[in-house]
């Protein structure tokens, strides 16, 4: 009994040292630099995905805020969005404005949906309205 006691309290310990709800963790996976993240996020910034997109900012597309409030991170959005990054969007058909995004066929499906999570990783900002920057 006294076993299993120990073995319980051993456990209890080692999961609350391995907890990461504190602030620190949360404060990190808002800004997406959590480990999951990493790759989605060395991925963005390869393809030059922000000469378009920004975490707060609409440069040409929508920002990563944007996106994620339109887009939960679910599975079907993810794929949906890994499809655009792929075959791209013409202009006037896309949902942001009406511009244009470029296809991007040489990054794999895979890569696609990793940049996807990176970019949704980050808070919705609701208050703030989409608009493009007309510059």
């Amino acid at each position: 009994m006294i076993k299993l006691t120990h073995l319980a309290l051993a456990s209890l310990i080692f999961a609350s040292c391995n907890s990461s709800s504190g602030p620190e963790s949360k404060a990190a996976a808002e800004k997406g630099d959590t480990i999951q993240f990493a790759k989605g996020k060395m991925l963005f910034k390869r393809e030059d995905c922000g000469g378009c997109h920004a975490e707060n900012q609409t440069i040409i597309g929508p920002s990563f805020r944007h996106l994620a409030g339109e887009y939960p991170p679910t599975e079907a959005n993810i794929a949906h969005l890994a499809h655009i990054i792929q075959v791209g969007v013409k202009p006037n058909q896309g949902v942001w404005g009406g511009r244009e995004m470029p296809p991007h066929p040489k990054i794999s499906r895979e890569e696609a949906e990793e940049i996807v999570k990176y970019m949704l990783s980050f808070p919705a900002d609701p208050d703030k309205p989409f608009l493009y920057n007309t510059k």
